[in-house]
């Protein structure tokens, strides 16, 4: 069923993945020019719980919760690209995922809080590389705050 649900999540956010990019972006240009943004919302927050609902009842609230915020809170501290931030934040949670597991195999802790820590460990390390880009210009030259 999870497996299912997740090639129809999947495959609704591949067919709906540019006009809602759009309507994310900007929605009073995207309602502009045709785009149903809130038919676009209404479909994104029931996909949203579709796949959350599923996911609770085989991993739990907090892995659930740890996988769907810190790596695309994280990705947006480093990256401004919509495509890159889905990448980023597929590779941030594999990695959190595979380290928690592995570093979960040494020890008696279950897999959830490992994952966790190392999602929160990620978000912090982008989140100290954003302020460092931040305070830096286009050529590594620092910028000023007046």
């Amino acid at each position: 069923v999870l497996a299912g649900a997740a090639v129809v999540v999947i495959a609704a956010l591949v067919a709906i993945w540019r006009p809602l990019n759009f309507a994310s972006l900007d929605p009073e240009l995207a309602e502009a020019r045709g785009v149903p943004v809130r038919t676009l919302a209404l479909i994104f927050m029931v996909l949203l719980g579709v796949s959350v609902a599923l996911s609770i009842q085989v991993v739990g609230a907090l892995l659930v919760l740890a996988l769907l915020i810190t790596p695309a809170a994280a990705a947006l501290r480093v990256t401004s690209s919509p495509v890159v931030l889905v990448v980023l934040s597929v590779v941030f949670a594999v990695t959190a995922t595979v380290g928690g597991i592995l570093l979960a195999l040494g020890g008696r802790i279950p897999i959830s809080p490992y994952v966790t820590t190392l999602s929160f460990l990620i978000y912090v390390v982008c989140r100290i590389i954003g302020s460092v880009r931040a305070r830096q210009g286009i050529n590594g030259r620092l910028v000023h705050a007046r």
